[in-house]
């Protein structure tokens, strides 16, 4: 007999001699490298439960985790989503953890469309397109104080105008000469000018409707002015909505059989 064969013979009795590893899914050893390959495919049903449940609804999610015998959930109010494993066990009797659930919120349309505006500095025209696109989320107010539907808003916004005006002096001594110059750039609506446009919506399905301010206001350092619109107290905002987030998450779940925790955690 040739080397090859011979060696072949030696793996098969070191194999059976090994005989199944012992692990709880079904393995054996295959002679040629000796590599450990699952039989778990092969079987009728599998060894554990394994799977993933994804959604971006509080109602669905909630449905799902509390049909579970047991959960763990980790709220990340940053990234606004949630993950359940109902496998981990315990640190004296560790699970494999390949049974979870996530949540990942969506912003709605609307409130993407808002946060797009913030700190963005549109023209006239884009702004009252805007305006108007969003109509029935948006009122606003006036720098006069007065109430104005979208309509209102987007003809004040189309009626801004800039003017310019210069300013020259020139001063002349025995011993010197100066000179001064200022140019401005005055902006106006006719009697009135939009200070506030208030946007009203719901940030994610199933938190509850905030309305946002943003401060208008109007860049001249141009010859055709430019409209900067400004969330007031963006990050207080979203910090009340991270806030509402986990709690209206927990209001969902039963105490009795999920733990809801605060964080991420990961394997």
């Amino acid at each position: 007999m040739d080397a090859n064969t011979i060696e072949k013979i030696e793996a098969l009795v070191a194999a059976s001699q090994i005989g199944a590893p012992g692990t709880d899914v079904p393995t054996m050893l295959v002679p040629n490298g000796y590599s450990l390959e699952s039989l778990e495919r092969y079987q009728d049903t599998p060894s554990r439960f394994r799977g993933t449940f994804s959604t971006s609804s509080i109602e669905d999610y909630a449905a799902y985790v509390n049909a579970q015998a047991v959960a763990q959930v980790f709220v990340d109010t940053d990234d606004m989503d949630a993950l359940a494993f109902f496998d981990l066990g315990s640190a004296e009797a560790a699970g494999h953890g390949e049974h979870r659930a996530r949540l990942k919120l969506q912003r709605t349309a609307p409130y993407a469309a808002c946060l797009q505006a913030h700190d963005r500095a549109f023209g006239q025209k884009d702004l009252a397109h805007w305006i108007e696109d969003w109509h029935a989320h948006i009122t606003g107010e006036s720098s006069q104080g007065k109430e104005l539907s979208a309509k209102q808003l987007a003809n004040l916004v189309r009626r801004i105008e800039v003017k310019a005006t210069s300013e020259r002096t020139h001063e002349e001594g025995d011993w010197n000469a100066r000179r001064t110059g200022l140019d401005a750039m005055d902006a106006s609506a006719g009697d009135d000018t939009p200070a506030f446009i208030r946007f009203a919506c719901l940030p994610y399905e199933g938190l509850r409707l905030r309305t946002f301010d943003l401060r208008v206001s109007i860049l001249t350092d141009d010859s055709k002015p430019r409209i900067k619109l400004r969330i007031m107290g963006l990050e207080g905002i979203q910090e009340e909505i991270a806030k509402e987030f986990k709690a209206v998450l927990e209001q969902q779940l039963h105490p009795d059989t999920v733990r809801v925790l605060l964080g991420n955690f990961s394997k």
